[in-house]
Formats: C-alpha cells, sequence, structure tokens
C-alpha cells in the first residue's frame, strides 16, 4: 500500500507542464525555441509571485487552508477578518497562480499587490503565541474513528437495513455507495450543545441517540502547501475497531451483522474484499495518498428531527459531501439539497453527486467557486414549491446556461418529492435525470414555457400557499404561508409587540430553512438577538445561565443575518447590502424593523412622505426581482386611535398599503394592561382571505402563544347583576352569551374577498 506522500494514481499533476512538440522545419524550432522562452519567462513570474506570497503569509503568521480548486488557499481577509476571531478570519480565496483574492464574506477582491495593502493598512488579529511561527494545524479525523463510524452504521440492523433494504418503506441504497460516500452512524448526547469527544461519537452511551454522520471532503493540500508546511499527522485520538455489542442499548445480533458484512463484499473495488469490518477504507478519501481528506462531520439524527451538529463546528477549511468523487476529468455533477439524495442520485446515474452544506435551499459562496470548473450542473432539490424557488436562483448564481433543474415529480402531483424517495419508490433515476430542463428566459415568456407551473398550482394548491408557521396555525388559515416576491406591511400601536412577533414569526420560518436577513434600525443586534435566542429556547435564559452556549450553538446553526445598520440609513445603501445578501447567503426573506426609524433623517416635512413612499416602492420592485419576500414594520398614524385602526391608520400615504401585497395590525384586545393581542389581517394578495388571530404573550418565554377568540363577558355580568334567575331567564342568558361567541368566532375567523 502506497505511503500518504505518494502521490494518488489517478490524479494527474495540475503543475506539470507538458513539453512542446519540436517541428521538422527551421521555423518550428524557432517558433518551439520562442515558446520555451515565454514559459521560462512565465515560470520564473510565477515562482516570485509564489515566493512573495509565501514570505508574506509567513510575515502574518497564517495557516493557508487548500481551498476548493486545486491553485487556490483560504487566507485571512485583509478587509473584513481584523478583530475577528480565528475560526471566522479565513474567508479570502487566494489564487496561487494569479494573486488574485476574493472574500466570500464581504465580497472585497482584487490583485496580490491590493491584498498586500490592505493587509498593511489592517494589521490581522493574531493570537499565536509568539514563540510561535505559525498558526496551529487544522484538525484532522484519526482513519480509525472514520473506519469504526462506518461500522456502527453496518452494525446497527434497524437504521442500515432502513438505508439498504428493499421492501416497502426502505430506501434502497447499494452499501458500497454508503461506503463510497463513507456514511457512518454516531451516538450524541441530545443534552450536549456540541461534540467535542469524538470517542463519545463512536461509542455512545445509555443517554445518546444514533445518528447518521456525513463526511465532508476538500483537498487534502496543494503544490504551493506541500513546498511549506509538511502534512500534519491526525490531531484526533486513534480508536481501536469495537467488538461487542453497542453501547447505550443498542445491541448489534451477530447473525445479521454477518449476513450484511457477506453482501457488502460482492465488489472488490470499493471495499477491498472486507472480511471484517475494520477493513473498510477509513477515509471515504482512500486517504493512502489520495489528495483529499475529511474536513468536517455533519451528525443528523435519526429519530430527532431537530437534531444536527458538525465536527468541527467551525469551518475553517470549506468541504462538501461527495466533493472528491469528482474527479479532474469530470465535467457534469449533481447538485442536491440532502446527502441521502446524493448517495440516490450517484447510485443510479453514476454522475458524481454533492449535497448543498448550508441547508437544502442555500448555495455559498465557497461553493459556488467549487463548481466553477463543471461544464453541467443537474440541480436536484426537493420537487417542491420551496424547493423549485431555490432550484431557480441558485441556476441564476451558478449561470442559467449550463445548469438543468431536475423535478422528480415530472409533474404528477403524488410523485416522489426527492432523489432518494424516488428510488424507494421504484422509479428510473437516469429517466428522471433526462427529463431535466433548463431555465427559460426570465423576460420572455410564451405559454408552453408557464404550462407546467399553472398546472403545478391548479393540481397543489396547498404547496403554493407558502412556508407556514408551526406556533401560529391560524395564522396559517388565513395568512396561507410566507411566500417568496411579496411586501407584508405590519403595523401596530407602539409598545403592542410588533418586534416580539415578527422576530417570533421569522425565526419559526427560520427553522423550516428560510434563510431571513434582519434589519434592525430599533433595536441593536445584540438585545434582538437575545430576544430570539430566548425565543427559540421558550425561557428566560438569564435564569439559565448554564444553558446559554447550548441555545447559542442552536441558534447559530439557524440561516439567519443581521444588517449592522441602526437608525437613519439610506435605502440605497439598504438596498445595496440586501442584494449582497441574496447572492452571498440566499436570503428569501427580509425583515425592515421599522420604516419610521430607517427614514428618520432623511426628509422633513412633506418630502418625508414622498421619501417614505418611494422606499416602499423600492422594496416592492426588489422583492418581485429576488423573489424574497419582504416585511417591513411602520407605525401607526398619531392621529387616530389604535383601537379603530384599519388599513387607511397606517402612516405615510395610501401609497404605502398600496404597493403592499399584505396588510396586518397588531393590537391589544381588551384595555391598555391585557396580554391579550389581536393580528388582524387587513389586506391578502394572494387570495383574499381575511381574519383575526388572537395570542396571549408568555412573559418568561419573550413570545406569544395563539389562544380561541376571547369570550364577550355581558351575559356573565346580566347573570352575577340579577342574583337568583328562573330557569327560563338563564336559559335566556346562556343563549344569548352563546350567540355572542359565535359572532365574536366569526368575526376573528372569518374571509372576504379583496
Amino acid at each position: 500500500m502506497p505511503s500518504d506522500s505518494e502521490a494518488h494514481p489517478d490524479e494527474p499533476d495540475h503543475h506539470h507542464h507538458q513539453p512542446g512538440k519540436y517541428s521538422s522545419d527551421n521555423s518550428g524550432c524557432s517558433h518551439t525555441t520562442a515558446n520555451s522562452t515565454h514559459e521560462s519567462t512565465q515560470g520564473g513570474a510565477r515562482y516570485d509571485l509564489e515566493r512573495s506570497i509565501r514570505e508574506f503569509l509567513d510575515s502574518t503568521r497564517q495557516r493557508a487552508r487548500a481551498g476548493l480548486k486545486p491553485d487556490e488557499l483560504v487566507v485571512k481577509c485583509p478587509m473584513c477578518s481584523p478583530g475577528k476571531p480565528r475560526r471566522l478570519a479565513y474567508s479570502a480565496h487566494l489564487s496561487t497562480s494569479t494573486g488574485a483574492f476574493v472574500c466570500t464574506n464581504c465580497f472585497e477582491q482584487g490583485p496580490w499587490e491590493k491584498y498586500q495593502e490592505l493587509a498593511k493598512r489592517r494589521i490581522f488579529q493574531n493570537t499565536i503565541p509568539k514563540c510561535q511561527t505559525t498558526e496551529p494545524p487544522p484538525f484532522e479525523f484519526a482513519r480509525a474513528t472514520l473506519r469504526q463510524l462506518q461500522t456502527n452504521l453496518i452494525a446497527h440492523e434497524e437504521i442500515y437495513t432502513a438505508l439498504t433494504g428493499h421492501d416497502k418503506g426502505q430506501l434502497k441504497l447499494n452499501p458500497k455507495v454508503l461506503a463510497q460516500y463513507g456514511v457512518g452512524l454516531g451516538f450524541v448526547n441530545t443534552e450536549t450543545p456540541e461534540i467535542d469527544d469524538m470517542q463519545a461519537l463512536v461509542e455512545g452511551s445509555d443517554y445518546s441517540v444514533p445518528c447518521l454522520v456525513f463526511p465532508r471532503t476538500a483537498f487534502r493540500t496543494n503544490s504551493f502547501i506541500e513546498g511549506n508546511v509538511e502534512t500534519e499527522s491526525s490531531s484526533a485520538l486513534p480508536l481501536q475497531p469495537a467488538a461487542g455489542p453497542l453501547r447505550g442499548g443498542r445491541k448489534a445480533k451477530n447473525k445479521a451483522l454477518s449476513s450484511m458484512l457477506k453482501d457488502t463484499q460482492e465488489d472488490d473495488v470499493l471495499i477491498n474484499n472486507a472480511t471484517d469490518p475494520s477493513s473498510f477504507s477509513a477515509d471515504p478519501t482512500d486517504s493512502s495518498g489520495s489528495i483529499y481528506r475529511t474536513v468536517q462531520l455533519k451528525v443528523v439524527g435519526w429519530n430527532t428531527a431537530d437534531l444536527e451538529m458538525y465536527v468541527p463546528v467551525d469551518e475553517a477549511q470549506p468541504g462538501l459531501f461527495g466533493f472528491h468523487l469528482a474527479g479532474s476529468d469530470t465535467t457534469d455533477i449533481i447538485l442536491t439539497g440532502h446527502e441521502l439524495d446524493a448517495v440516490a442520485a450517484f447510485q443510479e446515474t453514476g454522475i458524481p453527486a454533492m449535497s448543498l452544506p448550508k441547508g437544502p435551499y442555500q448555495l455559498p459562496l465557497d461553493t459556488m467557486r467549487a463548481l466553477e470548473r463543471f461544464e453541467r450542473v443537474y440541480v436536484w432539490l426537493d420537487d417542491d414549491h420551496q424547493g423549485a424557488e431555490a432550484a431557480k436562483l441558485i441556476t441564476r448564481k451558478l449561470g442559467v446556461d449550463r445548469c438543468l433543474i431536475v423535478h422528480s415529480k415530472r409533474g404528477n402531483p403524488q410523485g416522489p418529492k426527492s432523489a432518494s424517495i424516488a428510488l424507494a419508490r421504484g422509479y428510473d433515476l437516469t429517466s428522471v435525470l433526462e427529463s431535466s430542463r433548463p431555465v427559460q428566459h426570465d423576460k420572455v415568456l410564451d405559454f408552453s414555457a408557464l404550462r407546467e407551473a399553472v398546472k403545478f398550482e391548479v393540481t397543489n394548491p396547498d404547496l403554493i400557499r407558502g412556508v407556514e408557521s408551526t406556533d401560529f396555525p391560524g395564522w396559517n388559515a388565513i395568512y396561507k404561508g410566507l411566500r417568496p416576491g411579496e411586501l407584508t406591511i405590519l403595523s401596530g400601536p407602539t409598545g403592542c409587540g410588533k418586534t416580539t412577533v415578527i422576530s417570533q414569526m421569522s425565526l419559526d420560518f427560520c427553522k423550516s430553512g428560510v434563510s431571513t436577513l434582519w434589519g434592525s434600525f430599533e433595536i441593536p443586534n445584540v438585545r434582538l438577538a437575545t430576544r430570539m435566542m430566548g425565543q427559540l429556547a421558550k425561557k428566560d435564559l438569564s435564569k439559565s445561565p448554564l444553558e446559554v452556549d447550548y441555545w447559542s450553538r442552536k441558534f447559530e446553526q439557524l440561516p439567519i443575518y443581521f444588517l449592522k445598520f441602526h437608525g437613519s440609513t439610506k435605502p440605497d445603501t439598504v438596498l445595496e447590502t440586501m442584494r449582497h445578501a441574496v447572492y452571498a447567503y440566499d436570503v428569501k426573506h427580509i425583515v425592515i424593523d421599522n420604516l419610521q426609524f430607517m427614514m428618520s433623517m432623511q426628509a422633513k416635512g412633506v418630502d418625508k412622505y414622498d421619501a417614505q413612499d418611494a422606499a416602499i416602492a423600492t422594496f416592492r420592485q426588489f422583492a418581485t426581482d429576488e423573489n424574497v419576500h419582504i416585511t417591513v414594520v411602520a407605525h401607526l398614524r398619531k392621529d387616530q386611535p389604535s383601537a379603530d385602526a384599519d388599513i387607511n391608520s397606517v402612516f405615510g400615504s395610501a401609497k404605502v398599503t398600496q404597493e403592499a401585497d399584505n396588510v396586518v395590525i397588531l393590537k391589544r384586545h381588551g384595555n391598555s394592561e391585557s396580554k391579550v393581542r389581536c393580528l388582524n389581517v387587513l389586506k391578502n394578495r394572494f387570495d383574499g382571505t381575511l381574519g383575526k388571530v388572537y395570542m396571549s404573550f408568555e412573559k418568561d418565554a419573550m413570545a406569544f402563544k395563539e389562544i380561541p377568540p376571547p369570550r364577550k363577558r355581558q351575559a356573565a355580568k346580566i347573570v352575577k347583576s340579577a342574583g337568583k334567575l328562573s330557569i327560563a331567564d338563564r336559559l335566556l342568558a346562556e343563549m344569548e352569551s352563546t350567540n355572542m361567541l359565535d359572532h365574536d368566532a366569526d368575526d376573528s375567523s372569518g374571509s372576504a374577498t379583496a
């Protein structure tokens, strides 16, 4: 077996120059000599550039990581990394061939000279002791650890059978393909905020639950790093293959284990004629001489839907699930939203498949750069409304000319939602892939381009409603969910809880995978994030300080981002930042809280109404162009009682509510001390349904809870004041009370067509 230092036999030497072929005539010789001189000059210039880069990185004591391209380094950004901790500082991608850099966080870019100039102007935050000349080596996994995680999966009869079995409800995944991807099984204690013990992940405990483990891979190194830093040895503890039953009550039956292992021994290419679990490849990248390595593990609960963790927590070096399967000569790839979909797609089509690293609807810039070298990308996300919108956005980012969108259902409303479900139902995934189509030009359409979309809306009315709230089911019945391309105005009197309710709703949508951008112009981001984290935990975390780290990790995994603006800000500046967030983070929901604070110093007198109208019109156009949902919080007019607030009570001219697709007013129900609030939908352009939703404020959780419509109490007062009543009078009072209650319920949930 070759050593780690030997080159991989299947990988080409990316930096080897092919010699020119000499011609038989003199002109050919002269031309070849000129080419040789030119190549020599280029080689010298490149050597000088690499030496300059190497010396500068040494002087700033950086440890460059290998990027997702063969000639790319991940280094500190000279613009946005100063002052950041090390785990967040490495966001710039530097080409060792040209010296050009681009930051995937702040979008700063330029040549090598600009990088040096900016870095000298803003000194990097450096936590390296002076006795060291560079930062600590990046985290690496022990091969035995990865081997044991794969062994755990085979040993767990229930989960392994669910993945590889061919009965109804089983996924029919090939064990050899699972091994090729390196899919494993670990055990996690749900009470711990993060995984800091690899041995505990492998062995588990009595309090842990089974989780699927998906390794993310990247280039191990490149020629630049090899010339500067030797390959580090593993920093994780090596683990021996476990013998006997697994801990935590998960006993493996020896007979079932042996039969499963026998089934995986048929193909010696991937499994190497394994006769025991320890003979599996320790790393899905075939660590002996491979140019790839495992850089991160994604851990997902098997029976626990909200359990998702990463090892290491910080993505110091970007990686992708399935990245190692695409060789240097690969031209086509499949991009999926989930890991098991990637396994199924690769298994049935033979085309390398990778999954999106940050949820099924987000394409980070790191991933986008890694996919630049492929000629064709099949975007195969969930075939529902949310997945279809995400697929369109991703194809625009990657380039519509080289992307094809795959629809698992192929027009059948009852069809499979994803690639793995299609495989489980017996569909021919190659045929599904061949039916993929490009995105039509978004400015010129005929009905043939709209026909399938129209059919989908007609046959799937529930799927086009948008992302629904899990906290407010009554809200879903009226509002019908959060839909892209719409503008919502949320208004209400001061102090009624507008920020609290919209932060709770946006957090609710975030948990469903909706990437959200918060623009809080009234409340500082720290205070807003503190409130939202308490809403996520459903408790006052100031009374449970030991749980702060746990919920911080949970909150950090949500796709939520914050604008660094406060108070008066020009709408054009806000819009530019919003456009960056949509491009970089695939944001689908933007909250502006609130309009009056953002526009406070932009104009005075009558002009402020014109400025506000212009801002609303700009937001309306942005929502349509970028296909995102924008929620704008606005005040009510001061000259009208809040109890009588209607659609004309929103601050500003009538254009504000005319431009909006939805208008919602939040107000107190009852007296000023009441904890009950009423969300009144006064405009709903989607289907015209209007109505009220009642909520009660829970102080400890800093959140609202939906409640039934409050009862009218007039009848109760009559009974109390009348003292002892006859049976007839009592029945009459009860009938009046029932009629009042029914009338109030109709008022709260009734519908009207706009």
